[in-house]
């Protein structure tokens, strides 16, 4: 356990068991206005684990001075997002001292939005806590010890005296850093399913209104004996009580041909949910599996407008020849969204060959069409052509005109560059 104590005269002060004159000259120090005071920690909920298991890892916060705090809160689950400070931190290694895998895709096109649902209020005395299932840091693969790294810095807002509001600016920065273990036994037969059964419990019933954690658990750990219960979760039901969407990004997680079968089946109902539907192709372009390519030809003509927008960019997934020719036939589409997205699925399949038809869609009438191409053709290339500085109408005349002359100088020798997936299913 860490106790930190703020005040005007320190930015901030951390100790650990300090007595004698230090700790006299210390408290003499600090000005008599109240203080925010805290004890913060990282504490697992028990030391032994069945390789499968949710571990969880509880963030405790304790106000331990004479005046409220308040930081911010929101659902605990991991965020891809290195730019949110406030986020735990969890780094896991084996008895030889290897970092155990991180099991999370990487983040791509930057942080989307904000996560932030409210603030804590703490008074004086009270303490707070938060579970964050540490599983989704490292993949858990056998039996042995495991050593386990816990860190968070939190912004706390103290009250202002002049307005009686919560500060801006934050008065302190509790930092909880602690060191700890886990012991992780085999399973025997049965004995993992069964501590899935609360949090199966909890989802089916309906008068729980917020399943967010045991969603959580059955969605990133998912198991074969779990199959099942991630294909009900997608069905809509009379209240909505988690994203459906998470139980997809579940079944694609299991990985299994029954598991993607089921993917595949929601993405071939009409009666579905269009954005679900949208959702599973797009994880069946990034799987990419051949089995799957025609079944979605066949959904790509007569399809909504978005659902075949997420057709035709999933299909630069796929190698194969029917996908690319759908693609380059779609680049001909009266549809200026269809023309888009037939260039997003060359991009994603990013090959040479590709180059000379996205190219070609620089002259396209539709000013929509030819950003997307300069877009498509930057992230194939790594080259960047400057955009006239004028709004003319020879201004897409010259842009193309810059590119074509890129592409005849280098076209030769280039070779395109492999970016890494951001899901590896």
């Amino acid at each position: 356990m860490v106790e930190q104590r703020w005040s005007g005269a320190f930015n901030c002060l951390r100790w650990q068991r300090l007595g004698g004159p230090l700790l006299a000259a210390l408290l003499t120090a600090l000005p008599s206005p109240a203080q925010v005071s805290y004890q913060v920690r990282f504490e697992l909920e028990k030391s032994q684990y069945l390789v499968g298991e949710p571990v969880f890892c509880r963030f405790v916060i304790k106000n331990t001075g004479s005046q409220a705090f308040a930081y911010r809160y929101r659902t605990p689950s991991r965020l891809l997002s290195r730019d949110y400070e406030q986020e735990p931190t969890f780094v896991m290694t084996d008895a030889q001292g290897r970092r155990l895998p991180d099991p999370a895709p990487q983040p791509c096109g930057g942080t989307q939005g904000t996560v932030v649902y409210g603030s804590v209020m703490l008074p004086a005395g009270q303490t707070a806590s938060e579970r964050w299932l540490v599983n989704q840091w490292a993949k858990f693969t056998g039996p042995g010890r495991i050593h386990v790294r816990a860190e968070r810095r939190l912004a706390l807002s103290s009250v202002d005296p002049k307005t009686g509001n919560f500060s801006e600016k934050p008065a302190a920065f509790a930092l909880a850093l602690d060191e700890l273990e886990i012991d992780l036994e085999a399973p025997a037969a049965g004995q993992l399913a069964m501590t899935y059964q609360p949090y199966l419990r909890q989802i089916g019933d309906a008068k729980e209104r917020n399943p967010a954690e045991a969603v959580l658990v059955v969605t990133n750990l998912p198991q074969p004996f779990l199959w099942e219960s991630l294909v009900a979760m997608t069905k809509p039901t009379k209240a909505e009580r988690f994203d459906r969407h998470d139980a997809l990004t579940g079944l694609a997680r299991l990985g299994t041909p029954a598991a993607w079968e089921s993917i595949l089946k929601l993405a071939c109902d009409p009666a579905a949910d269009d954005s679900l539907r949208s959702y599973a192709v797009l994880l069946l372009g990034e799987k990419g599996d051949p089995s799957a390519l025609s079944p979605l030809l066949k959904l790509v003509d007569g399809s909504p407008e978005a659902l075949r927008g997420e057709l035709l960019r999933g299909l630069g997934f796929f190698s194969d020849d029917r996908a690319y020719q759908t693609l380059f036939d779609h680049l001909h589409s009266a549809s200026v969204t269809d023309r888009m997205n037939s260039i997003l699925g060359l991009k994603n399949k990013g090959s040479k060959e590709v180059i000379p038809a996205v190219l070609a869609m620089l002259n396209d009438p539709s000013p929509q069409v030819r950003n997307v191409a300069d877009f498509a053709l930057q992230g194939m290339t790594g080259h960047k052509v400057a955009l006239p500085e004028d709004s003319s109408d020879a201004a897409p005349r010259r842009l193309a005109e810059d590119w074509h002359g890129w592409w005849q100088e280098h076209g030769a020798d280039f070779s395109p560059m492999l970016t890494a997936p951001c899901r590896e299913w």
